[in-house]
C-alpha cells in the first residue's frame, strides 16, 4: 500500500509519495492523500521544510525498484556531486555516472526524474552554462527560482554567472 502526502511549498504543493521502503514519486501538484501514516512521509516533509528555510537536512530514503541500472547510477551521481549551490553539466554528469558522451540520456533521465528537488536535477546545466530545460511545473522559470534559491544568479542572456 501506497502511502501519499501533499506539502505546501513555495512553489505551491507537491505531492509525495512511499512504500514501506522509501519515496517513490514526488511531483508537482496535488494527488489523493492517504490516512496512513509513513516514515518516509515524515521525512519528506522535514526535507522540504529544510530545504526551503535553507537548511542541510538527510535526504529521506528512496526507493530505487523501479529504475534501471543506468537511471539509477545517473540518480546517484547527481545526488552525490551536486550540493546545495553546486551545478554540474549533462556532459559531466554522464562522465560521473560512467557513461561519458551520454549527455542526451542523461537528459532524459532528468526529464523522468521520479524525485524533483530531493535528486537535485534542476542543478544539471548544458556546458555554455545555459540553464537547458525544466520538467518540473514552471519549466524554466522554476528552474531559474531554485537556482536563485542555492545562490546563483545570471546574466542577461540566462546565462549562469555564479
Amino acid at each position: 500500500m501506497m502511502a501519499r502526502d501533499c506539502i505546501l511549498t513555495p512553489l505551491g504543493p507537491i505531492f509525495v509519495e512511499a512504500s514501506t521502503n522509501g519515496l517513490t514519486e514526488v511531483g508537482w501538484g496535488e494527488k489523493k492523500t492517504s490516512t496512513e501514516e509513513n516514515p518516509h512521509l515524515v521525512a519528506a516533509r522535514e526535507w522540504f521544510r529544510a530545504y526551503f528555510s535553507g537548511e542541510s537536512q538527510m535526504l529521506p530514503e528512496l526507493d530505487s525498484s523501479r529504475l534501471t541500472g543506468f537511471q539509477k547510477r545517473t540518480l546517484d551521481a547527481l545526488i552525490g556531486q551536486t550540493h546545495f549551490g553546486k551545478v554540474v553539466s549533462y556532459g559531466e554528469l554522464a562522465e560521473l555516472a560512467g557513461s561519458k558522451g551520454a549527455s542526451r540520456a542523461v537528459g532524459s533521465v532528468m526529464a523522468m526524474n521520479p524525485w524533483p528537488l530531493l535528486v537535485p536535477c534542476h542543478r544539471v546545466v548544458r556546458s555554455d552554462r545555459m540553464i537547458g530545460n525544466y520538467s518540473g511545473l514552471g519549466g524554466q522559470a522554476t528552474k531559474i527560482r531554485l537556482l536563485e534559491h542555492e545562490g546563483h544568479s545570471f546574466d542577461e542572456a540566462g546565462r549562469l554567472i555564479h
